[in-house]
């Protein structure tokens, strides 16, 4: 059938029929759109803080699949940005980013305009904190 997009989320259930239909679908409709809700290599699970698939291993699935390229309308997307200044008048100098991981929710933070903090409850431990300090140089980091 005929579609505008088509939205890759997180889905626990992912297998290949889903593959083989999201493939098939953006064939079938080639100025469909395709978007990644997020690119979030893995979440952690469990009180042994696993690593498991992200979003973000879906969208590459698809992408391989498809030979298309998804627009991340999540963080740390300017998309989102645009769309939360937009949308609620915010302005990023009067705003901070509150997150728990360093690739996506201080990305967008910094990459936006915003202030950034970030808390040690999710996906980075205070070890990557350093290797980012020491990579950039970026001062600015307070802990």
């Amino acid at each position: 059938g005929h579609i505008d997009a088509l939205v890759i989320g997180l889905d626990n259930d992912f297998n290949f029929r889903k593959l083989c239909i999201a493939t098939v679908l953006l064939q079938q409709n080639p100025d469909a759109l395709l978007i990644a809700t997020n690119l979030d290599a893995f979440d952690l699970v469990g009180f042994d803080a696993r690593h498991l698939p992200g979003n973000g291993a879906l969208v590459r699935a698809v992408e391989m699949a498809s030979g298309r390229t998804a627009i991340n309308v999540g963080k740390p997307s300017s998309t989102l940005s645009e769309l939360i200044r937009d949308v609620y008048g915010l302005k990023a100098e009067d705003t901070m980013m509150v997150g728990d991981r360093l690739d996506t929710d201080v990305k967008f933070g910094n990459d936006s305009g915003m202030k950034s903090a970030l808390v040690l409850t999710g996906c980075t431990a205070s070890s990557d904190i350093q290797s980012v300090v020491q990579e950039d140089g970026n001062s600015s980091m307070i802990p």
